[in-house]
């Protein structure tokens, strides 16, 4: 069964902190979240559940993750949100 999975990122993207959100269809690690979000190549940690990107400049951690209905996934599209 399809679920949606609201997962908020907090990225470090150089001296910036920055979140952002992502809509899933699946229940995955925070590794698989992260690895789907930013196409990371691979399991680079810089700390417990924090990830280099590819170039290992910024990094990527979960910051939440939500199952939302399909009501919220509409409403959360509309707004731009995720």
């Amino acid at each position: 069964m399809k679920k949606n999975i609201l997962v908020k990122f907090d990225l470090q993207i150089g001296e910036y902190e920055h979140q952002d959100s992502f809509i899933f269809n699946d229940k995955k690690t925070e590794y698989g979240y992260c690895k789907e979000f930013w196409n990371l190549n691979k399991k680079d940690e810089l700390k417990e559940n924090v990830f280099w990107d590819n170039q290992m400049l910024n990094a990527i951690s979960v910051y939440s993750e939500t199952e939302i209905t399909n009501e919220q996934v509409k409403t959360l599209q509309q707004l731009g949100v995720a």
